[in-house]
């Protein structure tokens, strides 16, 4: 059972928006909250995994700020996996993950803390385009959650779902399952996504399946129904940062 502690204290009853980060990738935020209040309104938390003091303040002056759960020193060192696993996950996707784990596995906790009725969580590279309301109703029929494949899926032998943007409902079975076995398997799987869909296979759970457009890659060409651009990967992360740069110096 997930320790209470890590349970919000205190529930709202209205949908909202969560959102963690940590320093390394605090830059992003600025240019999410930009993106976000062009077009929608609802509550925001931010999670702190580890933010410098001048951007706590950012967040607090927009926003809740709640503590991320400190549960990194659970999450296994490459040199604590199995070296033919460690080796495996290094020649599909290279060896810069390593660096991400820590926090990859703290976002089922994070959820677990959001105070709302029925929340979105929105990784921090995710830009948003356009109004989200639907994206609530999209987790009301059980179980409760709602996500997009995984574009890589098809290389799988059973859907991967993508982590970056999950609707769901507060007491949804699955984010809590998805904790506990944070915990327990992390050893397992290179990162939360890849646990969590294993967790959907093996228990069978029908989550809803949003179209794509809630969470698009950005190696794809974007139309105009986009509602969610997600700005994955290093390549992804580079190309904002670089117009960021430009824009700010225009």
């Amino acid at each position: 059972m997930i320790k209470p502690t890590w349970r919000s204290k205190h529930l709202k009853d209205e949908d909202g928006i969560i959102i963690g980060s940590n320093q390394t990738q605090e830059w992003l935020l600025p240019w999410w909250w930009e993106n976000y209040t062009r077009h929608n309104r609802f509550s925001v938390v931010f999670v702190d995994f580890g933010l410098s003091n001048e951007m706590k303040q950012w967040c607090r002056d927009r926003g809740e700020l709640i503590q991320g759960p400190m549960i990194d020193q659970f999450v296994m060192d490459r040199d604590e996996i199995d070296p033919i696993l460690a080796e495996t996950w290094e020649g599909h996707y290279g060896d810069h993950f390593w660096g991400y784990r820590k926090t990859w596995f703290q976002k089922p906790f994070a959820c677990l803390q959001s105070p709302f009725r029925r929340t979105i969580w929105l990784d921090n590279d995710c830009e948003v385009k356009k109004p989200l309301d639907p994206l609530f109703d999209s987790c009301d029929q059980p179980p409760n959650i709602a996500l997009v494949r995984d574009s890589n899926s098809a290389s799988s032998s059973f859907p991967i779902y993508n982590s970056g943007v999950i609707a769901f409902q507060r007491g949804a079975p699955l984010i809590e399952e998805w904790a506990k076995k944070s915990l327990q398997r992390n050893d397992q799987y290179r990162g939360d996504q890849d646990l969590l869909s294993q967790i959907i296979r093996e228990q069978d759970v029908r989550v809803h399946e949003l179209p794509n457009i809630y969470n698009w890659p950005n190696y794809q060409n974007i139309h105009p129904e986009v509602i969610i651009c997600h700005w994955i990967g290093d390549l992804g992360k580079a190309f904002l940062h670089t117009q960021i740069i430009l824009r700010d110096h225009c």
